[in-house]
C-alpha cells in the first residue's frame, strides 16, 4: 500500500498505486484520465466528473495535467507517456473504501 505523503496535486509525472493510505484532511492525486485516444490533450475535469465514482470518505477534485504511463498507448504508438486529467482525492473520515476508476480498482484506506 502506498502512502500518500509524496504525491502531490502539482506534480507532473503521476504512476498509477492501486492503494492509498491518507490521514485526515490529506490530499493526493489517485488517478488520471488519458484521452480516448493517445495523441489527444487530457480531457477536461467538466467532461469526466460524471464518470467518476461516488466516494463516501471525501472528496475528488480536478487535479490538473499531469504525464501519466499508458500501456495501450505505448503497444499502438510506441508513446509511454501521455497527457492525463489528475484526480485528487481529501481524505474527510476514517474507514477503507475501493473505488473503480474506468474499471481500474483503487483503495483508499483513510486513518
Amino acid at each position: 500500500m502506498a502512502v500518500a505523503l509524496a504525491a502531490r496535486a502539482d506534480d507532473p509525472i503521476w504512476t498509477q498505486t492501486g492503494a492509498y493510505s491518507l490521514s485526515v484532511g490529506q490530499t493526493a492525486v489517485i488517478y488520471a484520465v488519458r484521452a480516448k485516444t493517445c495523441e489527444d490533450a487530457a480531457p477536461s475535469f467538466e467532461s469526466i466528473k460524471a464518470k467518476l465514482p461516488n466516494v463516501t470518505l471525501g472528496t475528488l477534485r480536478d487535479g490538473g495535467v499531469v504525464q501519466r504511463r499508458s500501456e495501450s498507448c505505448r503497444t499502438k504508438t510506441s508513446r509511454d507517456w501521455v497527457e492525463a486529467r489528475a484526480i485528487t482525492f481529501t481524505a474527510a473520515k476514517a474507514g477503507s473504501e475501493t473505488l473503480r476508476f474506468y474499471g481500474d480498482p483503487v483503495v483508499i484506506t483513510v486513518r
